[in-house]
């Protein structure tokens, strides 16, 4: 997203954005509570943003609730719109359609631009090891699959290390960020 874009969100939209923690979830938030829902599609209308636009589809995505950002990204066939079905059918926890997706997106500027971002945030949070060891960065080029990978491994385990997943969903927000600032 250009930097004007941003500028046209409502501030207290922009507010929302700032407050959430900086975590994304690993699965589909099912008992998301309406308000927050109610709360930003408030905020979608107020500025100004189609409701079915990929800006609208990232902020529904942002706190995990993929029913509208399924719908918007349905009929979607960018680049952007393909990845963001990926990302959707990740939460949903159907992996293999994930998978899928994330091989239609086919931009390598695209690709190019969000693994800078996320090879550059991997580091500087201090979790690139994790991300080599696990297959979601190799030689400076993020696999969405790679985390698609991780994440459906992580769900498996009957006791799931509750530092391994704060991890995934912290780099599943960097994830998101680098989306963000690519829209």
């Amino acid at each position: 997203m250009s930097t004007s874009s941003h500028h046209e969100l409502s501030e207290p939209l922009q507010n929302w954005l700032k407050s959430l923690p900086p975590t994304m979830p690993m699965r589909a938030t099912t008992n998301s509570p309406m308000i927050e829902g109610k709360r930003l599609e408030h905020w979608i209308a107020e500025s100004n943003l189609p409701a079915d636009s990929l800006v609208a589809a990232m902020l529904w995505l942002r706190i995990g609730l993929i029913d509208p950002t399924h719908e918007i990204v349905q009929a979607e066939t960018t680049p952007l719109g393909s990845y963001l079905h990926g990302v959707v059918h990740r939460l949903e926890g159907d992996y293999w359609n994930s998978k899928y997706w994330f091989r239609q997106v086919r931009d390598n500027r695209l690709l190019q631009s969000i693994s800078q971002s996320m090879e550059q945030r991997l580091e500087e949070e201090g979790l690139m090891s994790m991300a080599l060891s696990l297959s979601i960065m190799s030689e400076g080029i993020f696999h969405p699959s790679g985390l698609v990978t991780a994440i459906e491994n992580q769900s498996q385990q009957p006791d799931s290390e509750s530092g391994s997943v704060l991890k995934l969903e912290r780099i599943s927000w960097i994830e998101w960020t680098s989306l963000w600032e690519n829209a």
